[in-house]
């Protein structure tokens, strides 16, 4: 791997799966009414939940204020900080996730195939001769360009008639048809969809749910969404589908096979409060070479 990949030379954006080049447009500065930003980024802390495979958020001091009075008068304060870029708040690269596919290219075991990705194109390219020990040299998050689009959030929980989905709960169809109704909302081509179940609550609480129990998107609701031109998909639970099962049949649907990714953690509540249901939406990936994903903090203008 070469110390800057052709693809992610430093100011270079090309078409990232689904996401486009970033470009704004009159209709895109259409969607701003008021002004008003809104975050939907959780607050990164020690002990936030996440997936027992995943490491934890951890903050060490290494220079305090008074350990420097040499550079005396000015005092300052740095620290290190280690966790795993799907933790909190974060988009997924599309190298993320793969699957294990005979070479028909039908989804099979380690004993009878070998793990495929993305290949950028609509087809899929081997894993083994994208890795190293570097990271992943193949639509790694680096080659993300800045997010800018339309976005509609889905409060599906609101939609039920519920704060919080119930465990494990999988989203439908008709619980996508039917929020939209409810919320007048429509789904276009180049839309981000944010999808609320409630489980930012969970998060809050420390609920083992939020972790080993997901209400999520069902893999019939996934394609009903890319039918009707979804780019990129976001819930404010850990993985957009459900759990369990664990076989993650939406990531591999949206990543491996439609270039579409996934924006995880997210807080949606003021937006659902607020009723605001279309936004311009801007989320701006940390370019980190090799990387399978980056913690983000993506902001709705309404």
């Amino acid at each position: 791997m070469s110390q800057y990949p052709t693809r992610v030379q430093p100011g270079y954006l090309a078409p990232y799966g689904a996401l486009p080049v970033p470009k704004v447009t009159p209709e895109l500065l259409g969607l701003v009414r008021t002004g008003t930003v809104h975050s939907l980024a959780v607050v990164f802390y020690e002990g936030i939940p996440v997936h027992p495979a995943i490491t934890p958020y951890s903050l060490t001091p290494r220079v305090r204020h008074g350990d420097t009075p040499e550079i005396a008068p000015v005092s300052g304060s740095t620290e290190i900080i280690t966790m795993c870029p799907h933790t909190g708040t974060h988009i997924d690269a599309l190298c993320h996730i793969g699957e294990w596919q005979d070479q028909y290219g039908r989804v099979a075991g380690p004993d009878q195939g070998e793990v495929r990705l993305y290949d950028g194109m609509g087809d899929t390219v081997a894993a083994s001769e994208k890795s190293s020990f570097q990271g992943i040299d193949h639509l790694s998050i680096a080659e993300m360009p800045p997010i800018i689009t339309r976005g509609v959030l889905l409060d599906v929980a609101g939609y039920k008639g519920v704060s919080v989905l119930p465990d494990s709960y999988t989203i439908t169809a008709d619980d996508i048809t039917g929020t939209l109704a409810k919320q007048n909302t429509q789904i276009a081509p180049g839309t981000a969809v944010l999808i609320r179940t409630g489980f930012y609550q969970h998060m809050c609480d420390n609920n083992p749910a939020f972790c080993h129990a997901i209400a999520g998107l069902g893999l019939e609701a996934a394609e009903l969404l890319v039918g009707q031109g979804m780019i990129l998909v976001g819930a404010d639970n850990e993985t957009v589908e459900p759990q369990p099962p664990p076989d993650h049949d939406v990531h591999r649907f949206h990543l491996v096979h439609n270039g579409i990714t996934h924006l995880e953690v997210l807080y949606l509540e003021e937006l659902a409060e607020k009723q605001i249901y279309e936004f311009l939406l801007i989320i701006t990936p940390l370019r980190l070479q090799g990387a399978t994903g980056s913690w983000v903090h993506p902001i709705a203008i309404s």
